[in-house]
């Protein structure tokens, strides 16, 4: 499948970059904190380079900066959110302490801007804007905790901070290995931005259905979802909830200039968001036959 080949190639690019990179103990908090991610990001940075007929080998160097950057943000957000498992093992504050996880994200940030700005300015300068946005993203999760802010608090403009923005910049990136790409580079902004939205507020509708609220998004999520729906368990209802909130942005996403472009990247979208839906089996298999057939 293309989109696994995609992932591999992916995985294979950042081994041996942190290989030849880092050593020692270093090596491994780098190693513990970027592998076994789903590369999402990356994905979509490469598809939109080939869509555009880009420079592969600028495209998978900058999807390690893309990876690299984000899972700097997931080593934050677990922090913050005082989380002790992801992926099915400890997080990284969890296992090698505080103090490390702190300093680790400004390592590999650090990491992310220097590969892009050794790719181009252009690059650079999509990657500080990209850390920018979902830094204040993650102040507005901070206080997104307290009760008292979240009718203050515009929830899709966070998630869009939050998450539109990394896919945001991964997109934009992507198109902008390309030469021809210069009247292109905002449909693969718009195109990201709606993809990363509808990702995190399916993650979010995860989080609320599991009962694992953590971090300001999840919060303000249930405090969302509640003023629109009331407090229901009838799947069918929180489910038709899901699904109009999802196609605003799978309809931003049909209009796009690359949905015509690439096979891939139209079906990018649906398995991006049943990624998230498999962590509830239930709403999975009802979304699936659903969503499947919109895109």
């Amino acid at each position: 499948m293309k989109l696994q080949e995609k992932k591999d190639q992916i995985d294979n690019a950042i081994k041996e970059y942190i290989e030849k990179r880092y050593t020692d103990e270093l090596y491994d908090l780098v190693k513990y904190a970027v592998i076994d991610g789903k590369r999402l990001r990356g994905i979509v940075l490469l598809l939109t380079s080939e869509a555009l007929n880009g420079d592969y080998e600028k495209a998978i160097k900058l999807a390690i900066s893309a990876e690299l950057g984000h899972a700097a943000s997931l080593v934050h957000d677990d922090i913050i959110d005082k989380s002790t498992e992801r992926r099915r093992k400890p997080t990284l504050w969890k296992k090698y302490g505080i103090e490390k996880a702190v300093i680790l994200p400004h390592i590999l940030i650090s990491e992310s801007l220097d590969i892009a700005r050794k790719e181009g300015e252009k690059f650079f300068k999509v990657g500080l804007e990209t850390w920018s946005k979902a830094s204040y993203g993650e102040y507005l999760d901070i206080i997104a905790e307290d009760p008292l802010n979240w009718s203050k608090i515009d929830y899709r403009k966070l998630i869009a901070l939050k998450s539109g923005s990394l896919f945001e910049g991964a997109a934009e990136i992507g198109a902008l290995t390309s030469k021809n790409s210069n009247e292109l580079v905002n449909e693969a902004r718009r195109y990201g931005m709606a993809l990363g939205i509808a990702y995190q507020f399916a993650d979010d509708l995860i989080g609320y259905l599991n009962k694992k609220e953590e971090g300001g998004s999840q919060d303000l999520f249930s405090y969302y979802i509640k003023n629109e729906i009331g407090e229901t368990k009838d799947v069918g209802l929180i489910m038709s909830f899901f699904m109009f909130n999802i196609v605003k942005e799978f309809e931003i996403i049909r209009k796009s200039v690359l949905f015509e472009k690439s096979e891939y990247l139209r079906l990018f979208p649906i398995f991006s968001v049943l990624e998230i839906m498999k962590e509830n089996t239930d709403m999975y298999e009802l979304i699936r036959s659903v969503i499947g057939n919109y895109l």
